[in-house]
């Protein structure tokens, strides 16, 4: 099956910043990142420092889309259309930095499909999937973070701090066929 990806290089930049996240092995490492999806207004997220090529905050936009999901009742994470998400909620939030960056977003996503097709899930994925691959799992244990604490209506978060994120991944290497939501669910302080 042939891709056409022509209509995507506006959103390259943004694109690639995804897999740069996606492709380390632990990037969800700075407790400083964590954010409060449901109280972060616009203000913060155009004022936090942006990426060499002018790409906004990924790791924020992966906490929102998780919470947002959660919020939906959505329980793909769709990294395909995060990028487009992203920058319609980043632009808004530009002209409106009194707004709550969720409500940007989940107006934004709204007039996008909903991802139906990932092997990133919060109903499905195990810890061993996590495990199988880790390379590509990074960027998913961050939006996973934020569809909890949605889902469970609670601050507590694996990305509290390093010790809690590895006391999070320690118990999944324990509980290979456990799912990796219910994992967090106990892990998170």
């Amino acid at each position: 099956m042939k891709r056409h990806f022509s209509g995507l290089r506006p959103y390259l930049g943004i694109v690639c910043c995804l897999t740069l996240l996606l492709a380390l092995p632990c990037a969800p490492q700075a407790a400083n990142d964590k954010i409060d999806p449901a109280t972060y207004i616009c203000a913060e997220l155009v004022t936090q420092p942006i990426s060499g090529d002018g790409e906004p905050p990924v790791f924020t936009a992966l906490q929102i889309d998780g919470y947002a999901s959660a919020k939906a009742g959505n329980v793909v994470a769709d990294p395909d259309s995060l990028a487009s998400i992203l920058d319609q909620v980043y632009a808004v939030c530009q002209t409106k930095p009194a707004d709550t960056v969720l409500s940007v977003w989940q107006e934004a996503r709204k007039l996008l499909p909903a991802g139906t097709e990932s092997p990133w899930r919060a109903d499905k994925t195990t810890c061993k999937d996590y495990a199988d691959d880790t390379e590509n799992g990074s960027g998913f244990v961050i939006w996973l973070d934020g569809y909890n604490r949605a889902k469970q209506n609670t601050s507590a978060s694996v990305l509290k701090d390093d010790a809690t994120l590895k006391a999070y991944f320690d118990a999944c290497t324990k509980q290979p066929q456990a799912l990796m939501l219910d994992v967090m669910t106990t892990s998170a302080q």
